[in-house]
């Protein structure tokens, strides 16, 4: 693979370009607790008798998988495209750090554009929040659907890397990202 000093130089454009984009949280998709899938709004009382019976199970057996996309969007306000090839985060719920992963995939957000990066997320809550009843466990996954009385705060730290050359360039710090659900 043959790298020209001016794709290097244009690559390198793109970091400093990406400190200029807005990181937000737009929401969360696809929420699944136990294999059940939770519409927006949804509560728990809203579950039919086997959907109790899963998660009463999930419980009883401290197995409780949480999967959703965290709806992650980037707008670039400036007058040259941002790329990024790759993302390390956390997502925390409340305070609770839930995970930590990597997302490598490539993005490239034109001059004036946003785009929407769906971040996939999988995390077995019994492990995640060890020390908490299997109620306040089962019901982040209802939290997350945003039908509770009480708002749930996602913060999402978020390191962007764009890759120059054959070199993979971190973003300097992290991006934090607040969301009240």
């Amino acid at each position: 693979m043959l790298v020209t000093s001016c794709d290097v130089i244009q690559q390198a454009g793109s970091i400093s370009r990406l400190k200029e984009c807005e990181f937000e949280i737009n929401g969360v998709d696809a929420v699944n607790l136990a294999g059940i899938e939770l519409r927006d709004g949804m509560r728990s009382s809203d579950l039919n008798t086997g959907q109790i019976m899963q998660l009463a199970n999930a419980a009883f057996q401290k197995n409780m998988p949480l999967k959703f996309n965290l709806l992650v969007n980037v707008n670039n306000p400036n007058t040259k495209p941002a790329a990024l090839s790759r993302m390390d985060y956390s997502v925390f719920i409340d305070g609770v750090e839930l995970l930590s992963g990597q997302l490598n995939q490539r993005y490239t957000i034109e001059s004036g554009q946003a785009i929407e990066i769906p971040l996939p997320v999988q995390v077995e809550l019994f492990k995640a929040m060890s020390g908490q009843s299997a109620d306040a466990v089962s019901n982040l996954g209802f939290k997350l659907t945003g039908n509770n009385s009480k708002q749930v705060e996602l913060l999402f730290k978020v390191k962007p890397y764009i890759l120059v050359g054959l070199n993979a360039i971190p973003y300097p710090g992290f991006i934090e990202i607040k969301h009240l659900l």
